[in-house]
């Protein structure tokens, strides 16, 4: 009878576990016991594991990662649209005439799920009230009106006495015209494919060397404006999954890498010395992954004496867009790992 009743108690426990219910019923054999009892301990571990493996899941997935507010010219506008809109079907949403990025998520810890905008600000815009259209699946459009802060970047006047004259054979402007019509291409294409949404991994590690929005007058008249950030480091890396658009050796950005990370969000390495051989244009890559060496390639211009100076310290250029618009990488780097 002690026995049977040890019996009855194990097979209690057992069946808790598994079932959550008291067992009722006869004794089992000894080997079935112990199976049943394998079974149990094998079913904890697979749980425990999966817990585990969701709870890194969790933490490598930011939810609520936005590149920093900063609603001026080449800066980045993030909205929260209206909970109206519900959150089943994505939103389409145009700035300018051109569609934005939209991530549904909390906008807070505080929030339940919406849509949230991520607007590029083209570096052209004038101060002021700039609407942003939202199509709504009824047919009708509503606008929500961003208030565009005046610009803050280093604007640098060279003056001289006599014309600057382009040092640059035809087959050079026809290059150089060429590498910015594929660009504009582009940067312009839309893909739906749902963004990775993790932080962004710093590209280089680097220090920064030039700001964004740098413009250069000569004469009065713009002669260029910096679309990007420059950086020091030995390596560049993708800071996020994307797909490599481009690879082209340009004439100012010397060999280039463009990558796709989806919605309109695209990132730009230029001044490259090689390009890492196991990606290709048209495949998928890896945040973290390799793009290439960072080096001297490509040309620069020296107001008021050089079209096609030399670059003479080895740096990447790396750019970021948003709708179609070159925005300011540092707002991305807010909390870059």
């Amino acid at each position: 009878m002690r026995r049977q009743t040890k019996n009855r108690r194990s097979v209690f426990g057992l069946n808790n576990i598994f079932n959550g219910t008291a067992a009722s019923g006869s004794c089992l054999p000894p080997r079935i016991r112990l199976t049943t009892r394998l079974k149990s301990t094998c079913c904890l571990i697979l749980l425990s594991l999966g817990l585990t493996l969701s709870t890194f899941s969790r933490a490598e997935t930011n939810p609520q990662y936005d590149p920093k507010p900063d609603p001026m010219p080449g800066g980045v506008a993030v909205i929260e649209l209206p909970v109206s809109l519900g959150t089943e079907e994505e939103p389409v949403v145009y700035f300018q005439g051109k569609r934005v990025f939209v991530m549904n998520r909390p906008y807070n810890k505080k929030s339940d799920n919406r849509w949230i905008a991520w607007v590029g600000i083209p570096l052209s815009a004038k101060p002021g009230k700039m609407p942003l259209v939202i199509e709504q699946p009824n047919g009708r459009s509503r606008e929500i009106m961003i208030n565009v802060l005046p610009p803050q970047h280093n604007d640098n006047y060279v003056v001289t006495r006599k014309a600057a004259q382009k040092n640059l054979t035809s087959q050079q402007e026809q290059q150089i015209a060429q590498d910015d019509e594929t660009l504009k291409r582009l940067i312009n294409r839309w893909n739906g494919k749902a963004p990775d949404t993790r932080t962004f991994l710093h590209p280089t590690r680097g220090s920064q060397l030039r700001d964004f929005g740098d413009r250069v007058f000569l004469n009065g008249e713009l002669l260029d404006s910096h679309n990007g950030i420059d950086l020091s480091g030995q390596r560049a890396a993708s800071p996020a999954d994307g797909t490599v658009v481009m690879i082209r050796d340009l004439f100012y950005g010397g060999k280039t890498v463009l990558i796709d990370h989806g919605r309109g969000l695209f990132t730009q390495y230029s001044h490259l010395a090689g390009i890492n051989f196991r990606i290709r244009e048209g495949q998928r890559i890896r945040r973290g992954e390799e793009i290439g060496k960072i080096g001297i390639s490509g040309h620069h211009i020296e107001a008021g004496k050089d079209y096609a100076a030399e670059i003479k310290r080895a740096h990447l250029h790396w750019g970021v867009t948003l709708n179609g618009v070159y925005v300011n990488p540092k707002l991305f780097l807010v909390d870059a790992e």
